[in-house]
């Protein structure tokens, strides 16, 4: 399972939403400051707004605001939005997908894998995750019991980043 760009997207799309308030704020103002290109940003605005996460208007003072309590509504429902079931294999979430399922033990496997990743999510809500970012006491927990070998496995992380984030994050609390 990938967690899509799509959904990367959609969050730092909702992030801007939280963070103008009551305010409208244009989806092209959002495209350019997160880098987001601007046709896939309206593409997933569309998802945002049939998932009931945002509002839209049109117009010069126009754009869009959240539509939802953010305290609320949980990373989970905001993946599914996106892109629909969170699984790490079809085979968990498609009953037609291999005709193996019934009597596989892997399916059960990827079935307890799926349950751990969607109680993962489900438990952590977009304001807390807006509020907390990785402070946020479910990814400390999530973070710090990983294997060493897998908590920096970013493979874009060359300028430190995301390290230096999470001291920085670490040093603030």
């Amino acid at each position: 399972m990938d967690i899509t760009r799509r959904c990367d997207y959609a969050l730092r799309i909702l992030e801007a939403a939280y963070e103008s308030g009551d305010s409208y704020v244009s989806v092209a103002d959002i495209s350019e400051q997160e880098d987001i290109p601007y046709a896939f940003a309206r593409s997933i605005q569309h998802d945002l707004v049939k998932g009931g996460l945002i509002k839209t208007v049109r117009g010069a003072r126009g754009g869009l605001a959240l539509d939802c309590d953010p305290a609320q509504i949980t990373l989970l429902e905001v993946l599914e939005a996106v892109q629909g079931p969170v699984s790490v294999s079809l085979c968990a979430v498609d009953a037609e997908y291999c005709k193996r399922r019934g009597g596989c033990s892997y399916n059960k496997l990827w079935m307890g894998a799926d349950s751990l990743l969607n109680s993962y999510f489900d438990s952590i809500t977009l304001k807390e995750l807006m509020e907390q970012g990785g402070r946020h006491p479910v990814i400390r927990k999530a973070i710090d019991s990983a294997p060493p070998t897998a908590r920096m496995s970013c493979p874009v992380d060359v300028c430190g980043g995301c390290a230096a984030q999470l001291a920085i994050e670490e040093a603030q609390s």
